[in-house]
């Protein structure tokens, strides 16, 4: 900002009212982009008349999902895009004058950067202040250097998650569109936040880029609507004399609004998804045919409704006698652009290529009279090419051919979070694991935005030709806070006090690594393999090594998959024992019941048994009581629980010995209680400990 000045102003709700007018008045030159925007970015005078302005925030709204925690502060997101944008170029290069703008999908990025671009295309900016919108893709570089003036123009560039050209390698591209963008006056990048690479705080309190050192960027989030914001968006789509929902003649405006929150008291989605509200007449229509919402049953209304739509408008357009075609067949057409655009790698279709895709149906007299309404899957450009109005239309078709196996793919689809997301609502992913290319795929921050379980399992090659092997199965857990130590204050000191534990998502293995998990990496690598005291090997928990040797067993399991592979902390050990219980065990305080969840002096047969063969606790982990004590990466100290940090606690600076955890098959039920802590010095292999991997950090 300008030291001693007015900021000045760039966008505005007070010229909102304005801005329609404007914009229809536009001729020449201003008009023609207008009309490009049009196409690259969907109806302007759509957006103008339904928008409410959002606000934005500093820290990732997801973390307000967890267990209470405080939101971090909401400010109005033109205010904040206001005071980034004024003044000129930074003295230093290192990036400020570059903005990082995230949110989920659908939560209104692409909108609110149309809504900076359109006023100044109204007029409404400082004068000589110039401004450029694009969308990311393979010509981004070539488009972006042809841009003259750069130092008085703002660079608005969309959809860094659906940039081809940042596929696999996100950091790579952030580091072009960085370089890229030196010269302008300022720079806003776009993207869904799953893509982004990790955003970390340091000592200072700063928050910085993982991967991108040396620069200074600003990251904002998009925030969640609040009551407010919903109540006048709805008004507004409600009230809009154009629109043609019938029920606003029936039953009046403030009924339908009226309904409308009631189903958004039904429909948590909603509320984080301006997309979607945007659709709230279609889905007012529905509501009385539907009962259970969730983000995939909102598609596949949404998806219903606009092929209805579609031919109810050709029954209108062609004569009678000319087979139209079922909702079936339309179906099908949108699953094979799908598929097509994703195999493709791009975001539209030339209507010449859509016709031949389409040809094999010989029912495509619909497209030449295909119009495009603001409630349509598709948009159409001016240069007829054809595109998903939102990315999100495109993964919810290609979830929906993998889920009802239709159109089998020859490719494998790559794994977003909202196709994900998809997946698991219609009833799982394991069943389509195989089909997806998770390369990129962010496991943790996925379980941590949705509050969810995730389970994972990497593939290990293998030498000599062999077929790639599975690797350890593992549950991605979202982040939270619990009460670790002995709650009941009836335990050991060094148990004490108990205390509250705040931790980030990270992954665990389900079961203790195994003695065929263990002889992989010891074949691969040239070691001996630990001893099994004769008591087998298979799917026994590993025994006889140290707490270095697990350590390498993860570096070993980094280097093949590419993935933080890890012991997990002390604190993550007891979160994810727990599973959400503060009694001494994960199921109760009822020793007696301990045989059917542990291995343990009184059931074991005094000696270790294969993994996964007692209950698992409510987060589907086995063995978390009993069977082999469990090396922690931590340092031990007797007293760590007098001075802990709140956040992600890793143990003592330094110690005689690493902490074990859960107890084994001669321990007697105190010892495999969830907080009992143990330690040994980090190079003793004993018979009764093993451990199990975490991933993440």
């Amino acid at each position: 900002m300008r030291v001693g000045m007015e900021p000045l102003s760039f966008v505005s709700s007070a010229l909102a009212g304005q801005l329609l007018k404007r914009l229809g008045r536009l001729t020449g030159d201003r008009a023609q982009e207008l009309n490009l925007l049009r196409d690259e970015f969907g109806d302007p005078d759509e957006l103008v008349r339904f928008y409410v302005e959002p606000h934005m925030q500093e820290r990732n709204p997801s973390a307000r999902r967890r267990n209470g925690f405080h939101p971090a502060p909401r400010q109005p997101a033109f205010a904040l895009l206001n005071r980034f944008l004024d003044g000129g170029q930074p003295r230093s290069r290192d990036g400020s004058h570059q903005m990082f703008l995230l949110a989920e999908a659908g939560a209104g990025k692409t909108s609110l950067l149309l809504m900076v671009k359109l006023m100044q295309l109204a007029g409404f900016w400082p004068n000589g202040c110039r401004c450029e919108l694009f969308r990311l893709g393979r010509d981004s570089l070539a488009q972006i250097a042809a841009v003259d003036g750069k130092s008085d123009t703002i660079l608005l560039l969309d959809g860094l998650n659906e940039d081809c050209a940042a596929r696999n390698r996100i950091g790579g591209r952030l580091l072009e569109l960085l370089e890229a963008g030196w010269d302008f006056r300022r720079v806003i990048i776009a993207c869904r936040t799953h893509f982004f690479p990790d955003v970390i705080s340091v000592p200072s309190g700063h928050l910085i880029i993982r991967g991108l050192a040396g620069y200074n960027c600003p990251v904002l989030h998009l925030s969640p609507l609040d009551d407010r914001q919903v109540q006048e968006l709805v008004r507004r789509r409600l009230s809009w004399s154009g629109s043609g929902y019938l029920g606003l003649q029936s039953f009046g405006a403030a009924k339908q609004r009226t309904r409308a929150l009631q189903l958004l008291d039904q429909i948590e989605e909603l509320r984080q998804r301006p997309l979607l509200l945007q659709q709230i007449e279609t889905l007012l229509e529905a509501a009385d045919e539907r009962r259970h919402w969730n983000c995939y049953t909102l598609y596949e209304v949404l998806l219903k409704h606009w092929l209805e739509r579609k031919l109810r408008a050709l029954q209108e357009q062609h004569q009678t006698g000319v087979r139209l075609p079922e909702r079936a067949e339309m179906f099908n057409a949108c699953v094979r652009v799908a598929r097509w655009l994703e195999e493709q790698c791009c975001q539209e279709i030339a209507e010449k290529a859509l016709w031949e895709l389409l040809c094999e149906d010989a029912n495509t007299c619909w497209l030449d009279r295909f119009e495009p309404d603001h409630c349509s899957l598709f948009c159409k450009t001016s240069e007829r090419t054809f595109r998903f109005r939102h990315p999100t239309f495109r993964e919810f078709l290609l979830a929906y051919a993998l889920v009802n196996d239709r159109q089998p793919l020859p490719f494998l689809v790559r794994a977003t979070d909202q196709l994900v997301r998809f997946l698991e609502l219609a009833g799982g992913m394991d069943p389509h694991r195989c089909r997806l290319d998770f390369s990129g795929f962010n496991l943790l921050r996925y379980a941590d935005c949705h509050g969810t379980l995730f389970f994972w399992q990497d593939q290990l090659s293998r030498k000599g030709g062999r077929p790639p092997l599975a690797g350890p199965e593992m549950v991605i857990l979202p982040g939270g806070r619990f009460r670790m130590g002995d709650i009941a204050g009836q335990g050991p000191e060094n148990a004490h006090p108990a205390h509250e534990v705040e931790l980030d998502s990270f992954g665990i293995g389900r079961c203790p690594v195994t003695f065929a998990d263990f002889d992989e990496f010891c074949l691969s690598t040239g070691r001996a393999r630990p001893k099994d005291e004769g008591w087998g090997r298979d799917r026994r928990p590993v025994i006889n090594v140290s707490w270095q040797d697990a350590t390498d067993y993860c570096e070993w399991l980094t280097r093949q998959t590419g993935r933080n592979y890890r012991l997990p902390t002390e604190a993550e050990w007891e979160y994810a024992c727990r599973a959400g219980s503060n009694a001494a065990y994960c199921f109760g305080d009822d020793e007696e019941q301990l045989d059917r969840w542990a291995w343990h002096v009184r059931n074991s047969d005094r000696q270790t048994q294969p993994v996964g063969g007692r209950e698992p606790n409510a987060w589907g982990l086995h063995d978390m009581h009993g069977n082999v004590w469990e090396w922690c990466g931590d340092w031990y100290a007797k007293d760590f629980y007098t001075a802990h940090p709140l956040r992600n606690p890793a143990g003592a600076e330094q110690g005689a010995g690493r902490v074990l955890r859960g107890g084994s098959w001669d321990s007697s039920a105190k010892f495999v209680s969830s907080y009992f802590r143990f330690c040994l010095s980090p190079g003793l292999r004993i018979v009764r400990a093993g451990f199990r991997v975490a991933l993440g950090g």
